[in-house]
């Protein structure tokens, strides 16, 4: 699919047309032969006029893109990626679960990582309407905060804390991988604290990273609930993850386990609220969605990667129920076939006795998580004020 939504050397306003244009602005409904007014600044290009193009046309006289007889809707957020891996794509064992998916990508994460497969990933995302993802870094986010300010490509560097180095006596917190290369990376505008997971990094640093995100006004992530195995092992500190962690000196000898689900853990170390966003969510029950929605946790679907691992699905219909603010995500090219958001949308509506209709699933892949990543100033619908980003909706949707 042609990038239509990166309309490069402008300088004078002008209309973009489309047959159908979906604003996914509440309760605003498809605009027919739709079109936008978009005005060239210093900080891009932003609407400043939404409406049908016969209306707009007749209150204009500026230069027409006309995209023909396509249906647009905002451009696409992926809420949880990892670029930094996209090399390492066909080097994992996929559809027998968490644990030898884990044993077949870990030796492979010292490689560091290559331009070219970043390149095709990047435009992979671009080219299906992708215009802002929120991306997990690890030991080479420098490698990639490079990478994607050349590219000019919005974006979250969310960059994990990992490991049991607990915080000393005077509070302050363990450097992220990536930052003992690089400490000045944390000053970067793009820049949050991530959690790696509750099996891989000690409580108090993903309590000190939170809260620096909190005093930064960033939103933090968090892999959550993702295996049975991550539930065995925060509930009794017992089964194959736990000991696959323990065998590679990461999960300390001494570890005590909290005795709960993870969900229940997060909320009583105080990770839960509106700005956090919980990646997975598989393994949780009615008890675990009630303290999501009760602490308006976003949570980040990343339904094919599940499949390809192995793993159960996210009960997405009783988050969604229970009012559960809810993304979608590729995760990246070692769990994924590619970074198509709309094919993650297309296994959703399209899985046996799926009940999701094209608006709900539209909204998970534009407002939602607009909202979720703390960008919907900018990004999430088409109306006046925001940059004029949009996606092509496929054909098959329509």
């Amino acid at each position: 699919m042609r990038d239509f939504s990166r309309q490069k050397n402008q300088t004078a306003p002008y209309i973009v047309r489309a047959a159908t244009l979906i604003s996914m602005v509440p309760e605003q409904k498809p605009i027919d032969n739709g079109a936008l007014l978009i005005q060239p600044t210093d900080k891009g290009n932003l609407i400043t006029a939404v409406d049908n193009y016969n209306l707009l046309k007749r209150e204009s006289y500026q230069k027409v893109i006309d995209l023909g007889p396509v249906t647009i809707a905002p451009g696409l957020i992926n809420a949880h990626t990892h670029l930094e891996i996209s090399h390492l794509a066909g080097m994992t064992v996929g559809g027998q679960g968490f644990v030898p998916w884990l044993r077949s990508l870990v030796p492979h994460l010292t490689l560091p990582p290559d331009n070219k497969a970043l390149d095709r990933a990047l435009q992979e995302m671009r080219s299906s309407g992708t215009v802002f993802a929120a991306d997990m870094a690890a030991r080479h986010a420098n490698h990639l905060a490079r990478f994607l300010k050349k590219k000019d490509f919005a974006h979250w560097l969310m960059v994990q804390h990992f490991g049991f180095a607990a915080p000393g006596n005077d509070k302050t917190m363990p450097p992220a991988m990536a930052e003992n290369l690089n400490p000045e990376l944390a000053n970067s505008e793009n820049f949050c604290r991530a959690g790696h997971a509750f099996y891989s990094t000690d409580a108090t640093t993903l309590q000190a990273a939170k809260n620096w995100n909190r005093k930064q006004q960033r939103p933090f992530a968090l892999h959550l609930a993702e295996s049975s195995g991550e539930n065995e092992l925060i509930h009794d500190g017992r089964g194959e993850l736990a000991d696959f962690f323990r065998a590679a000196d990461i999960l300390p000898s001494n570890f005590q386990a909290p005795g709960c689900s993870p969900i229940t853990y997060a909320e009583n170390l105080q990770l839960l609220d509106e700005s956090t966003l919980a990646i997975h969510c598989v393994e949780i029950d009615q008890r675990d969605i009630e303290t999501l929605a009760r602490h308006r946790v976003n949570v980040c679907l990343c339904p094919r990667s599940n499949a390809f691992i192995g793993v159960n699905r996210a009960p997405w219909e009783k988050l969604n129920k229970n009012s559960v603010n809810l993304c979608l995500g590729t995760d990246s090219l070692t769990s994924n076939h590619d970074l198509n958001l709309w094919h993650e949308l297309e296994f959703l509506l399209t899985e046996k006795n799926s009940h999701m209709d094209l608006e709900t699933g539209l909204k998970m892949l534009t407002v939602n998580p607009a909202q979720a990543l703390a960008i919907d100033t900018d990004f999430g619908t088409l109306e006046t004020g925001k940059k004029a980003l949009w996606s092509v909706v496929p054909d098959v949707f329509l």
